[in-house]
């Protein structure tokens, strides 16, 4: 396994721990709630792994922008869902304090596709350009 491929395993399972654990400060040790929170979370993580998964296939060994590039759908939801979710465990919301938790992953989803999308724009550029230097 590669550095690329161990830190695309490291942001999967880093947001659904955040969430779980900024579940755990707002809501209690509620296990139902926690297995939710993480199993929301997770899906929209194993989707945006597979994204940076796939990505990352077509990096060659050596290039550090190319992997950067492609492991932006996997690193950038998890560390912005992460901050967010502990952000709010430590300064809940006063009206609806767990709305995050459902309408977040969603976002995240969005957020996730979208950077796929932006980053195989970007590894097709980064490659046309490379191919039209050399």
């Amino acid at each position: 396994m590669t550095r690329y491929a161990r830190l695309n395993l490291l942001a999967m399972a880093g947001l659904p721990a955040a969430a779980s654990l900024a579940a755990l400060w707002v809501f209690g040790p509620r296990a139902d709630t926690l297995a939710a929170v993480a199993g929301m979370n997770l899906l929209v993580m194993l989707a945006a792994g597979l994204f940076a998964a796939l990505l990352l296939r077509a990096v060659n060994a050596p290039d550090r922008l190319a992997a950067g590039i492609a492991l932006a759908p996997a690193v950038i939801p998890a560390l912005a869902g992460s901050a967010w979710y502990l952000w709010r465990a430590l300064r809940p919301e006063e009206v609806a304090p767990g709305r995050e938790y459902l309408a977040g992953p969603q976002y995240l989803l969005l957020l996730a596709v979208a950077l796929w999308i932006l980053a195989w724009a970007a590894g097709r550029l980064l490659r046309a350009v490379r191919c039209r230097g050399a």
